[in-house]
Protein backbone atom coordinates (compact mmCIF):
# COMPACT_ATOMS: atom_id res chain seq x y z
CA UNK A 1 0.00 0.00 0.00
CA UNK A 2 1.38 3.67 -1.45
CA UNK A 3 0.55 6.74 0.03
CA UNK A 4 1.22 9.75 -2.71
CA UNK A 5 0.30 13.07 -2.11
CA UNK A 6 1.40 16.19 -4.54
CA UNK A 7 3.04 13.67 -7.01
CA UNK A 8 5.89 12.45 -3.84
CA UNK A 9 5.44 8.95 -2.17
CA UNK A 10 4.86 9.85 1.24
CA UNK A 11 4.80 6.34 2.49
CA UNK A 12 4.86 2.38 2.05
CA UNK A 13 3.06 -0.01 4.40
CA UNK A 14 1.81 -3.97 4.10
CA UNK A 15 -1.88 -3.91 2.70
CA UNK A 16 -4.01 -4.76 5.72
CA UNK A 17 -6.89 -4.97 3.37
CA UNK A 18 -7.83 -8.91 2.09
CA UNK A 19 -7.18 -8.45 -1.84
CA UNK A 20 -10.97 -9.58 -2.32
CA UNK A 21 -11.72 -6.40 -0.55
CA UNK A 22 -9.91 -3.74 -2.39
CA UNK A 23 -12.55 -2.95 -4.69
CA UNK A 24 -14.78 -1.31 -1.88
CA UNK A 25 -12.45 1.21 -0.87
CA UNK A 26 -13.18 4.41 -1.74
CA UNK A 27 -10.74 6.46 -3.51
CA UNK A 28 -8.60 3.19 -4.14
CA UNK A 29 -7.34 2.77 -7.60
CA UNK A 30 -4.27 0.28 -8.71
CA UNK A 31 -1.14 1.84 -10.50
CA UNK A 32 -1.19 3.17 -13.59
CA UNK A 33 2.68 4.82 -13.82
CA UNK A 34 5.44 4.14 -11.95
CA UNK A 35 5.86 5.54 -8.10
CA UNK A 36 7.26 8.94 -7.97
CA UNK A 37 10.00 9.62 -6.01
CA UNK A 38 10.37 9.93 -1.85
CA UNK A 39 10.65 13.45 -0.82
CA UNK A 40 13.81 14.69 0.16
CA UNK A 41 13.84 15.04 4.21
CA UNK A 42 14.79 18.39 5.33
CA UNK A 43 17.69 19.32 5.64
CA UNK A 44 19.18 16.77 3.01
CA UNK A 45 22.21 17.87 0.27
CA UNK A 46 23.07 16.49 -2.97
CA UNK A 47 26.38 16.44 -3.93
CA UNK A 48 27.57 14.80 -7.69
CA UNK A 49 30.00 12.37 -8.46
CA UNK A 50 31.23 10.86 -11.75
CA UNK A 51 31.22 7.27 -11.08
CA UNK A 52 34.90 5.67 -12.40
CA UNK A 53 35.94 2.74 -14.93
CA UNK A 54 35.90 0.02 -11.86
CA UNK A 55 32.09 1.15 -10.68
CA UNK A 56 33.12 2.74 -7.84
CA UNK A 57 33.17 6.65 -6.43
CA UNK A 58 33.94 8.67 -2.91
CA UNK A 59 32.20 10.26 -1.21
CA UNK A 60 33.23 12.19 2.52
CA UNK A 61 36.24 9.58 2.38
CA UNK A 62 33.99 6.81 1.84
CA UNK A 63 34.41 4.19 -1.54
CA UNK A 64 30.81 3.42 -2.44
CA UNK A 65 30.23 1.24 -5.33
CA UNK A 66 27.30 1.28 -7.98
CA UNK A 67 28.63 -1.11 -10.14
CA UNK A 68 30.70 -1.18 -12.81
CA UNK A 69 27.85 -1.06 -15.36
CA UNK A 70 27.17 2.63 -14.08
CA UNK A 71 30.78 3.79 -14.60
CA UNK A 72 31.45 6.89 -16.82
CA UNK A 73 27.74 7.96 -15.17
CA UNK A 74 27.43 11.37 -13.25
CA UNK A 75 25.51 10.30 -9.82
CA UNK A 76 23.79 12.24 -7.72
CA UNK A 77 24.31 11.35 -4.21
CA UNK A 78 21.41 12.77 -1.52
CA UNK A 79 23.27 13.08 1.64
CA UNK A 80 20.90 12.47 4.73
CA UNK A 81 21.69 12.37 8.09
CA UNK A 82 22.50 8.20 8.64
CA UNK A 83 22.93 7.17 5.10
CA UNK A 84 23.87 8.36 1.37
CA UNK A 85 20.94 7.65 -1.48
CA UNK A 86 22.45 7.23 -4.96
CA UNK A 87 20.40 8.66 -7.95
CA UNK A 88 21.01 8.45 -11.87
CA UNK A 89 18.27 10.39 -12.87
CA UNK A 90 15.20 9.34 -11.21
CA UNK A 91 16.46 6.07 -10.86
CA UNK A 92 17.43 4.93 -7.05
CA UNK A 93 20.88 2.93 -7.65
CA UNK A 94 21.58 1.90 -4.16
CA UNK A 95 21.56 3.09 -0.43
CA UNK A 96 24.40 3.06 1.86
CA UNK A 97 24.94 3.27 5.14
CA UNK A 98 26.73 6.81 6.25
CA UNK A 99 29.99 5.87 7.90
CA UNK A 100 31.82 9.52 8.33
CA UNK A 101 29.13 11.67 9.78
CA UNK A 102 31.53 15.31 9.10
CA UNK A 103 30.42 17.82 6.91
CA UNK A 104 30.67 17.24 3.37
CA UNK A 105 32.84 19.98 1.40
CA UNK A 106 32.59 19.10 -2.11
CA UNK A 107 29.11 18.66 -4.04
CA UNK A 108 30.06 18.75 -7.66
CA UNK A 109 32.26 16.76 -10.12
CA UNK A 110 35.80 17.70 -10.89
CA UNK A 111 37.92 16.46 -13.70
CA UNK A 112 37.79 15.94 -17.18
CA UNK A 113 34.63 15.93 -19.46
CA UNK A 114 32.32 16.83 -16.32
CA UNK A 115 32.41 20.88 -16.50
CA UNK A 116 32.09 23.03 -19.27
CA UNK A 117 35.36 24.78 -20.15
CA UNK A 118 35.75 27.67 -17.48
CA UNK A 119 36.32 31.35 -19.01
CA UNK A 120 39.61 32.73 -17.56
CA UNK A 121 39.87 36.57 -16.04
CA UNK A 122 41.92 38.68 -18.07
CA UNK A 123 44.49 38.50 -15.73
CA UNK A 124 44.97 34.83 -16.54
CA UNK A 125 48.34 34.33 -17.94
CA UNK A 126 48.65 31.53 -20.65
CA UNK A 127 50.29 28.24 -19.91
CA UNK A 128 53.88 27.75 -21.47
CA UNK A 129 53.22 24.96 -22.63
CA UNK A 130 50.00 25.83 -24.82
Amino acid sequence: MHAIADNALMGTWPCPVPTDHLGQIDGARTATSPLPPPPLPAGAIRAQRKVHASGRFMINGQFIKPGPRHAGKIVTVVIEDTHYRILHGEDELAVRPRKNLGPITRLYVKGMGTQHDRQGSPDDKPSRKS
